[in-house]
């Protein structure tokens, strides 16, 4: 059951997250979280929010049908609708 939406599209930090464990997008548990034993990305999902944390600071974050993205000093890179792409890559994670 692996995830063929898209991928990493247009995400250009270095985290080629192929071959996801074999989820299949459909982690929706309140509260759930784990670290991605393959990248060591963080993933918390607590409600209708995702939160990735990746290893190099850059954290992503689906809320609220927006996708956001910050550097490691929390400064705002991206700040826009979130797009079906979006929502399957960072449940994939």
């Amino acid at each position: 059951g692996g995830n063929s939406s898209g991928g990493n599209s247009g995400n250009s930090n270095g985290n080629g997250n192929s071959g996801n464990n074999g989820k299949s997008g459909s982690n929706h548990g309140k509260g759930a979280g784990h670290v991605n034993a393959k990248t060591g990305d963080k993933v918390e999902v607590t409600g209708n929010k995702v939160t990735v944390r990746h290893p190099d600071g850059i954290t992503e974050k689906l809320e609220n049908g927006r996708f956001s993205m910050k550097d490691a000093l929390g400064r705002t890179i991206i700040d826009r609708q979130a797009t079906p792409a979006d929502v399957s890559r960072l449940k994939a994670l």
